[in-house]
């Protein structure tokens, strides 16, 4: 393989396949070992999650991703719940909200529910199935490498499983003052979160890049230092990084460093939380019942559960509607000083809080997803009609930048500083100059614990 470089000069390429990889929150390479069944292999050096063993997987991944397909079909035909109030019936299906939202001219907010509870949803269900099925036919189809890096990437945007949560929400919210009925369309919605979940997570990744592309190691010099990519966690040379800046096995976008990384991470940061203080302190919802309005805040529905007795679901709301966002923004907030103040301590500590930034923040779109399904349920004219708030916007807007906040914070430069550091006590010790970053890094053995 050959590719024009900076300086146009043809770059021959070797490729390869190795039983290594590099970590992507810290950037060192693992030799990769044996990982028996019950055991997941972490990175030795700050504990990322590596591997998981992949054993008769294909058989089952691609079942599941069969019923997911016929699910997710079914679930959105079907009637999601009916809501009975004064002798008046409201049926609404899982797209209710996304016409509701619409119809009060919340365009961006209906984009949003859109993308994330059915356009995503239905792109990862027949993405499966268009990679499964012919990988179990041992056939090779065009742009399934393309399809599967995008299935990668896009992961933390298909919200389902947080969609449920609000659905769980909504039903007993809605259970106060009216009768609901569960549809087939929600025990089927219900159905296909975990069937849909569990294909993703049994599918063994690795085993299918593989089987796309044997290669998983590109250098255009030998010994040079290697850089993952994230999405097919292929290991590419510098020189092949600087030259193309996109990985020659899936064609995703890879760099030596995240371009801009702190200066994105903060000014989104900065946006979400400015943002957050009309969140909380406009109504968020508004209910009209005989004539009488009746507004709410983020805080004031928190109470409203508790005051009903639901202690549990008022802690859910509340921790994901206010904890979530205030910690997940103090944490990115931390992050980045850090690493603009070169702090070299702790580097271990900061990447789990990275991790937890990643975890966290999409569960605050709980939020939305509730008023979505109240103002679809909950429309009986002058009896009782529920309408979003201005509060919805700044608040889905808090969630969506704290996400992209953390997805444009490099992690490995949380380490840099350690490396500089451990690399000027090698120099003193040893009186010899220090190479550039393209020094070949030495691979350490990534650590096989007992999965939990």
């Amino acid at each position: 393989m050959t590719i024009q470089s900076a300086t146009h000069e043809p770059l021959q390429i070797i490729a390869d396949q190795c039983d290594c990889m590099v970590c992507h929150d810290c950037g060192a390479l693992q030799t990769l070992v044996p990982v028996a069944a019950g055991q997941e292999l972490l990175c030795s050096r700050c504990g990322n999650l590596l591997k998981r063993p992949a054993s008769d997987w294909l058989d089952k991944a691609t079942a599941l991703a069969l019923a997911a397909a016929i699910l997710f079909v079914s679930a959105n035909i079907y009637t999601f719940m009916t809501l009975k109030l004064a002798g008046i019936q409201q049926g609404i299906t899982i797209l209710s909200g996304v016409v509701a939202l619409a119809a009060n001219d919340r365009w961006f907010l209906s984009a949003l529910v859109l993308i994330t509870i059915f356009i995503l949803p239905a792109f990862e269900a027949f993405a499966l199935l268009y990679l499964l099925i012919p990988h179990r036919l041992r056939r090779r189809l065009p742009g399934q490498i393309t399809i599967f890096r995008w299935l990668v990437q896009l992961q933390p945007w298909i919200m389902l499983d947080v969609f449920l949560l609000g659905v769980l929400v909504t039903t007993v919210k809605l259970g106060d003052n009216a009768t609901v009925d569960v549809g087939p369309g929600m025990l089927l919605f219900f159905a296909l979160v975990l069937v849909l979940q569990l294909a993703y997570r049994i599918m063994s990744k690795d085993s299918l890049w593989t089987w796309l592309a044997p290669n998983n190691r590109y250098l255009g010099n030998a010994g040079e230092t290697l850089y993952d990519c994230h999405a097919c966690k292929a290991m590419v040379g510098l020189s092949i990084v600087e030259a193309r800046g996109h990985c020659p096995r899936c064609n995703a976008e890879i760099h030596t460093r995240t371009p801009h990384s702190l200066q994105r991470t903060a000014a989104l940061t900065a946006a979400a939380a400015i943002l957050y203080i009309p969140a909380n302190l406009l109504v968020i919802m508004k209910y009209d019942e005989l004539g009488v309005n009746y507004d709410s805040t983020i805080f004031a529905g928190v109470i409203d559960l508790a005051h009903h007795g639901l202690w549990i679901l008022a802690l859910i709301v509340f921790v994901a509607s206010v904890v979530v966002p205030v910690a997940k923004l103090l944490m990115l907030s931390f992050l980045v000083w850090s690493v603009h103040t070169r702090m070299n301590r702790g580097p271990r500590q900061r990447i789990k809080l990275y991790r937890l930034t990643e975890l966290v923040g999409r569960w605050s779109m709980v939020d939305v997803y509730v008023v979505t399904l109240l103002t679809a349920a909950v429309q009986f004219g002058i009896i009782g009609a529920v309408a979003p708030g201005p509060a919805l916007l700044p608040f889905a807007a808090v969630v969506v930048l704290t996400m992209l906040a953390a997805e444009t914070f490099d992690p490995r430069l949380i380490w840099d500083p350690v490396d500089a550091a451990a690399s000027a006590g090698v120099q003193a010790l040893h009186s010899a100059p220090d190479d550039s970053e393209s020094k070949p890094h030495s691979p350490l053995g990534a650590t096989p614990i007992e999965r939990t």
